[in-house]
C-alpha cells in the first residue's frame, strides 16, 4: 500500500517478469471504463501500455493492468475483497457510470477542487483519490448513495415512494453479461 501524499505514483506495471510503462492520465482510464463489450475493454486496456507494438495478451499482464485500473495499491485489499465478495456483487447494478454521470463529475471537481477536468492533467490514482474524497453533499456521492440505498430498509411509505422516484430517475441501465450469468450459476 502506498501513501499518495508522499510516494511516487506508479507509471509502470510488472507482469511476466517484465516492466511495462502505462498511460497514467485519468482521461485514458475513464475511456477504458466506457468501453462497452468485453472485447473492446480488453483491446483498449492493452492500448494503455506505452510499449509498441502492443505485447501479446497474457493473463498476468491483464491482471496487472486491471490492478492499476482499480488502484489496488491505494486500498487495503482485505477491506476491498470483503466488500466485493459473494453473490451479492453479481446481482447489483453499477452504482456509478463515468459516462452517464460525467457532467456531475465535472461539476463536482470544479465546485469542490476548482479543477477543470477538461484541461487537467492528473494521474489516474490522484483523480480516484479526489473522486473518493468528494464530500457527501457532492452530486456524485448523492447519486451513489441513492443508487445503493435499499428500499426494504425504509419504513415510511411516503419516503420510500420519494426515494423510488429518485432511484428511477438516476438509474444506470444494466444487463448482466454472459460471464456474470455463468458466475451466478457457479455460486449455487
Amino acid at each position: 500500500m502506498i501513501n499518495i501524499i508522499y510516494d511516487f505514483l506508479p507509471e509502470n506495471i510488472h507482469a511476466d517478469g517484465k516492466t511495462y510503462a502505462v498511460r497514467t492520465d485519468f482521461h485514458s482510464w475513464i475511456r477504458y471504463a466506457d468501453q462497452q463489450s468485453d472485447q473492446e475493454k480488453i483491446q483498449f486496456l492493452f492500448s494503455l501500455l506505452k510499449q509498441r507494438p502492443i505485447p501479446a495478451y497474457t493473463e498476468s499482464l491483464s491482471k496487472a493492468l486491471l490492478a492499476f485500473y482499480h488502484a489496488d495499491d491505494l486500498h487495503n485489499q482485505t477491506d476491498q475483497d470483503d466488500a466485493n465478495s459473494g453473490a451479492d456483487m453479481l446481482h447489483k447494478p453499477p452504482l456509478f457510470s463515468w459516462k452517464l454521470d460525467s457532467c456531475y463529475v465535472l461539476g463536482d471537481f470544479r465546485r469542490f477542487y476548482q479543477i477543470d477536468l477538461r484541461t487537467a492533467s492528473l494521474h489516474w490514482w490522484e483523480f480516484l483519490s479526489l473522486f473518493y474524497a468528494l464530500p457527501e453533499e457532492s452530486r456524485c456521492q448523492k447519486r451513489i448513495y441513492y443508487r445503493n440505498l435499499d428500499l426494504n430498509q425504509i419504513k415510511n411509505k411516503d419516503e420510500k415512494k420519494r426515494i423510488r422516484k429518485i432511484k428511477r430517475a438516476i438509474a444506470i441501465p444494466y444487463e448482466m453479461s454472459d460471464d456474470e450469468i455463468g458466475q451466478a450459476f457457479t455460486l449455487f
